[in-house]
C-alpha cells in the first residue's frame, strides 16, 4: 500500500513541476497544477513527496504575489525587468525541486 501511495505521490509531484515550468509558455498551467495539488495533497501524506507538494504550493503563491507586483510595475511604469526577475525566481524554485525529486529526497522548506 505504501509503495503504491509513493508512486502516485511521485507522479503528482512530477506533474506539478511540469505544469509550473510550462507557465512560461502557457500561464494557466501553473493555476491548473496548483488546483490539482490542493485537491490531492492528502495522497502524498507520509511520503517524501509531501515536501515537494508543499514546495510547489509555496512557490506558486509567492510567485503569484510577485507577478502581481511586477505586472503592476510594468503597466504603470513600463518596467519589464521585474517580470523577468520573478520568472527567474520561479524557474529557480522549479529546478531546485526537480533536483531534489531526482535524488528522491525531501526538500528542506526554508521559506
Amino acid at each position: 500500500m505504501v509503495a503504491g501511495k509513493s508512486v502516485e505521490a511521485k507522479r503528482l509531484a512530477i506533474l506539478g513541476y511540469l505544469l509550473l515550468a510550462l507557465h512560461v509558455l502557457f500561464g494557466i498551467t501553473a493555476i491548473m497544477g496548483m488546483l490539482i495539488n490542493h485537491m490531492l495533497v492528502n495522497k502524498a501524506q507520509s511520503t517524501v513527496y509531501a515536501s515537494h507538494l508543499r514546495w510547489q504550493l509555496i512557490t506558486f503563491w509567492i510567485c503569484a504575489a510577485l507577478y502581481l507586483a511586477a505586472f503592476y510595475l510594468w503597466f504603470q511604469n513600463g518596467l519589464f525587468w521585474p517580470v523577468v526577475l520573478v520568472l527567474c525566481f520561479c524557474l529557480y524554485r522549479v529546478c531546485t525541486g526537480v533536483y531534489y525529486l531526482a535524488k528522491e529526497r525531501a526538500i528542506p522548506i526554508f521559506f
